[in-house]
């Protein structure tokens, strides 16, 4: 016997400075899209939108290569009894599931809204860090982290606070790999630090979000300071492990791994032409004649496991577990390799495509 399918509306009445926020463009398709989406995968059969009589036709539009009969407009507020999802909003499509299933609020499903300060413009990086966050952190970090946001939320702590809470820990764990002698203390006490910077850093965003205080100077601090301890924490275990060998083969390793990962951001970074394509909320090289919905061209299973090994949250649970057996060597020889290939390739790709 099938479940019975739920019946959920889009409030598509919200209104940004350009118009609907339905219409607004986010990894390169509207709002509405997203929410269609979202509404069907919660297993409806049809979703109604609300929406004003004047935005109706332009609504339309950007739903043209949809099924016909999977969605219909209407005009005025939605009942009160109905499921809303509203356009000012972006859902955790698992977190929406709970919700509906459980008969409750799909407010409790927002990741991101976009009726506040800097909503728009941190959208778009907000949903591809939710869609790739914390493939393993999730399982145990995520939850303490949340936990103490909610308990910091009422108090005059920011997450810039946390930001530099959790960058200090990690250059702490940079300092005792390069000037302590290793032994089974120093082992579990560089691991626990890591793991407390991890629910730090993952505590951050979460508190930006229930206080509302999320900025872009915010999102600038976390990232500089996430590379600074990065660079700090190789370097650190190249001198460290020179100190223990006398082979200055480590420190070049440790100016090797600092190249390395400045050509990955070179050249990882777009193109004029991706760049121009982004900022117009379309994929490179979309034929005037394309959909609306511009389509991301699939990857391969490896090509992401490859991307999966350099993830911020994987390497820093592989620092964790190589502190606690004592071999973090390993870590700095590993990526030393790693980036300059994912550079490489990147470069090759670009020279192709352009050629």
């Amino acid at each position: 016997m099938s479940r019975p399918s739920v019946q959920l509306v889009i409030d598509a009445r919200p209104r940004g400075p350009l118009g609907p926020l339905a219409g607004e463009l986010i990894q390169g398709r509207s709002v509405l899209a997203h929410h269609i989406e979202l509404a069907l995968a919660v297993d409806t059969e049809s979703v109604l939108i609300h929406a004003r009589l004047e935005d109706h036709h332009r609504l339309e539009g950007l739903l043209a290569d949809r099924q016909p009969g999977r969605f219909a407009f209407s005009t005025g507020p939605p009942s009160e009894s109905a499921v809303v999802l509203r356009t000012d909003r972006l859902y955790d499509l698992a977190r929406l599931r709970r919700a509906v299933r459980r008969g409750t609020d799909p407010e409790s499903a927002v990741l991101w809204r976009l009726d506040q300060p800097h909503g728009l413009s941190g959208a778009d990086a907000e949903l591809t860090r939710r869609q790739s966050y914390q493939p393993l952190g999730r399982y145990w970090a995520l939850q303490p982290a949340r936990r103490l946001a909610n308990a910091l939320c009422p108090t005059r702590v920011r997450p810039n606070g946390l930001t530099l809470a959790s960058a200090f820990l990690v250059l702490s764990a940079a300092a005792v790999s390069a000037f302590l002698a290793p032994s089974i203390l120093v082992a579990l006490a560089t691991a626990t630090v890591l793991a407390l910077a991890l629910v730090l850093d993952t505590a951050d965003g979460h508190l930006a979000r229930l206080q509302g205080t999320a900025s872009e100077f915010g999102r600038w601090l976390d990232a500089s300071l996430d590379e600074l301890g990065d660079m700090a924490l190789h370097a650190g275990i190249a001198w460290g492990t020179y100190t223990q060998t006398g082979d200055v083969r480590w420190l070049v390793l440790g100016m090797l791994y600092g190249m390395g990962k400045y050509l990955f951001f070179t050249f990882t970074l777009p193109t004029p032409e991706e760049t121009k394509s982004s900022s117009l909320g379309q994929a490179p090289h979309v034929s005037s004649g394309a959909s609306l919905t511009p389509q991301v061209a699939p990857t391969s299973k490896v090509t992401n496991a490859v991307r999966l090994i350099g993830h911020a949250d994987v390497r820093w649970h592989l620092w964790i577990i190589l502190a606690l057996l004592g071999r973090l060597d390993l870590a700095l020889v590993g990526y030393t390799a790693y980036f300059p290939l994912r550079a490489l390739a990147s470069a090759v790709r670009k020279a192709v495509r352009y050629a």
